[in-house]
């Protein structure tokens, strides 16, 4: 199951929220800025019960889109 996680990064001298995913032997930070297109990202690998051997792959789909 992946939840999502939070992290802080400075940009340009600001401060800025990032959000991540985090599995049981995977954790990928600083996907986006955007926690409610993170939430659902998560929410649809959790109702796929996607593989977290795929992580990096779906992270890169969900990036690109």
């Amino acid at each position: 199951m992946f939840t999502i996680i939070e992290s802080e990064t400075t940009i340009d001298g600001r401060l800025i929220k990032t959000y991540g995913i985090k599995g049981a032997t995977v954790e990928i930070n600083d996907i986006s800025t955007y926690k409610s297109e993170v939430e659902k990202f998560v929410d649809l690998l959790n109702k796929q019960n996607a593989s977290e051997i795929h992580a990096y792959d779906l992270i890169n789909d969900f990036i690109e889109r």
